[in-house]
């Protein structure tokens, strides 16, 4: 296991749950709750994307800018769950889905 794969781990099975459970028991809210859930929600999405190892070609650079979303979606959805919005991640969580009418 690299340092950024067991990076990855405990950002994502510790420090985001964690912070979803300090939002969820309100323990934490308003203005702080929210800043914490941007800023795990991004550092989940960084992790994500680097758990590779830094890009070293254009297709690599792709591939993490694509997991870099993915992994700031995931944590996101998690804090959407317990109320924690923002209009720049709804947009990205919109990403792809296209809408009919």
């Amino acid at each position: 296991m690299t340092i950024m794969q067991a990076g990855a781990a405990i950002v994502l099975s510790l420090i985001v749950p964690f912070a979803v459970q300090l939002i969820k028991t309100e323990a934490m809210e308003g203005k702080a709750a929210r800043i914490l859930a941007l800023a795990c929600s991004l550092l989940a999405g960084i992790v994500t994307g680097l758990v590779g190892g830094t890009p070293s070609d254009p297709g690599a650079w792709v591939t993490c800018a694509f997991a870099v979303v993915g992994g700031v979606q995931a944590a996101y959805t998690l804090f959407k769950g317990v109320g924690i919005t923002s209009k720049w991640l709804d947009a990205l969580l919109a990403v792809g889905n296209v809408k009919e009418g």
